[in-house]
C-alpha cells in the first residue's frame, strides 16, 4: 500500500474521503455560526480553528497532496486539536448531551486516510490515537470520567471504540478495493494479451499463409514447365522473402513493446513493400524503429509514391529498401538499378512530374525531415529520406 511514505494505492478511496473530509469542515462551519453551541468568549478560538481546517482541506484538495506519512501526521494532530478544542468551547457538559458539537464528525476524515494508506493497521492506530484523546476532550468540556455515571460512561466507550470500528473498516475495504482493482488490471491484461494473438493470428492467416500458398503453387507450376528463368526464380525467392521477414517483424513486435499511439517504423514500410510484385524489393533494417503512427503513416507513403515511380519510369530489375536509425537519424534509402534520369526538379515540375515534390519532399518537410534523390541516366536512382530521431 505504502512504499517509502508514500502511496501508492488506487485514487478513488482517498477522493471519497476529500469529499467527505469538505462536508464534515461545512457541518462544523454551522454549528459553529448557527447552534449556540459554541461559548461567546471562546469564539475567536472557534473561528482560528475553522480557518484552519477549512486551510488545511484546501491545501490538500488544491495541491493533491500525496499522503506521505508527514502529512499523515499533521492531519491526524489537527483532528486530535479540533477534538479537544471542540469540548474546550463548547458549553459545560454538551458532550454528554445529544446536542451536535463542533468537532463532529471531522476526526473520522483522518481516520480514514490512515486506513486507505496503511490499511487496517493504519486505521486502527489512528482511530485508537483520536479515541484516547476523546476522554481529555470530555474534561476539557467539564465532565469528568470518574464523576460520570454509568450510561455516561458507556455512551464515551461506544463513541471511542466507534473510531477504532472505522478505522479497522475503512482498512479492510480499501484492501478489498485494491484487490478487486489489481484483478480487474490483471483481467484487462489478459484480455488485451488474447486480442493481440488474435491479431497475429490473423495476420499470419491472411497474410503470410495465403501467400505462401500462392508460392508454393507458383513454384509447383514453375517445376512442371520447367526451363525457369533467372527472373522468375529471384521474384519466387523474394516473394518467400517478403514472407520471411514478416514473421521476423511479428516476432520483433512481441519482443519490443510498441508504445501507445506509435508504430513500428520497418513494419509500415514492409506493408507498403509488399504490395509490389513487379520485381524483388530487398528490405533491410536496423530493427524495431518505433515512431508516431502518423510519422510511420507519412514516411509510408512516401515511399509507396516513390516505388510507384520506379513502376513507370525507372524498367528496374531490382530495388532495394533500407530503415535505419543511428540514435540521431532515421534513414530510409529507396534505391532502383533502373534507367535512371538527370534530376533537375524544375524540369519535372514543369512537365508534370509532381509526385517526388508534392507527395514525397512535402511530406518530409511537414515532418522537420529532408530528401535527397542521386541519380543519372543509366545508373539508376537513389531517394534517401531523412528525420531526426526520438523527441
Amino acid at each position: 500500500m505504502a512504499d517509502g511514505g508514500v502511496t501508492r494505492a488506487h485514487p478513488a478511496p482517498m477522493l471519497l474521503i476529500l469529499s467527505f473530509r469538505w462536508l464534515t469542515v461545512g457541518w462544523t462551519a454551522v454549528v459553529a455560526l448557527l447552534s449556540g453551541q459554541v461559548l461567546e468568549q471562546r469564539v475567536a478560538l472557534a473561528v482560528l480553528t475553522l480557518g484552519a481546517m477549512l486551510g488545511w482541506t484546501a491545501w490538500l484538495t488544491v495541491a493533491a497532496v500525496r499522503r506521505t506519512d508527514r502529512v499523515l501526521a499533521v492531519d491526524l494532530l489537527l483532528a486530535i486539536l479540533v477534538l479537544l478544542v471542540s469540548g474546550w468551547i463548547g458549553p459545560q457538559g454538551q458532550l454528554l448531551t445529544d446536542h451536535p458539537t463542533f468537532a463532529g464528525a471531522y476526526p473520522m476524515a483522518a481516520i480514514a486516510a490512515w486506513a486507505t494508506v496503511h490499511g487496517v493497521r493504519g486505521g486502527v492506530f489512528a482511530g485508537v490515537a483520536v479515541a484516547l484523546c476523546l476522554p481529555v476532550s470530555y474534561y476539557l468540556n467539564g465532565s469528568s470520567l470518574f464523576d460520570a455515571g454509568f450510561l455516561d460512561q458507556l455512551s464515551l466507550v461506544g463513541s471511542a471504540l466507534a473510531y477504532v470500528v472505522l478505522g479497522g473498516a475503512v482498512g479492510i475495504a480499501t484492501s478489498q478495493f485494491e484487490r478487486v482493482s489489481l484483478r480487474l488490471a490483471e483481467g484487462r491484461a489478459v484480455v488485451a494479451g488474447l486480442r493481440e494473438r488474435e491479431r497475429i493470428a490473423a495476420h499470419i492467416h491472411d497474410d503470410v499463409l495465403q501467400r505462401l500458398g500462392q508460392i508454393r503453387k507458383l513454384g509447383g507450376d514453375l517445376a512442371d514447365r520447367g526451363n525457369v528463368t533467372r527472373a522468375e526464380l529471384r521474384g519466387l525467392m523474394a516473394d518467400v522473402g517478403r514472407q520471411e521477414a514478416s514473421l521476423r517483424r511479428l516476432v520483433l513486435a512481441e519482443q519490443d513493446s510498441t508504445p501507445a499511439g506509435a508504430r513500428s517504423l520497418v513494419e509500415a514500410i514492409a506493408e507498403v513493400a509488399g504490395g509490389y510484385h513487379q520485381w524483388p524489393v530487398r528490405l533491410v533494417d536496423s530493427g524495431h524503429i518505433s515512431v508516431p503512427a502518423e510519422v510511420a503513416t507519412e514516411l509510408a507513403a512516401a515511399v509507396n509514391e516513390l516505388l510507384g515511380n520506379v513502376v513507370k519510369h525507372a524498367s528496374a530489375e531490382h530495388v532495394w529498401i533500407s530503415v535505419l536509425d543511428d540514435g540521431a537519424v532515421i534513414t530510409v534509402d529507396v534505391r532502383d538499378d533502373g534507367v535512371g534520369f538527370e534530376y533537375h526538379e524544375s524540369d519535372l515540375t514543369a512537365s508534370g512530374r509532381l509526385g517526388l515534390s508534392v507527395s514525397v519532399r512535402a511530406r518530409l518537410e511537414r515532418l522537420g525531415g529532408s530528401v535527397t534523390i542521386r541519380s543519372r541516366p543509366g545508373r539508376g536512382t537513389e531517394v534517401r529520406l531523412e528525420l531526426r530521431s526520438g523527441p
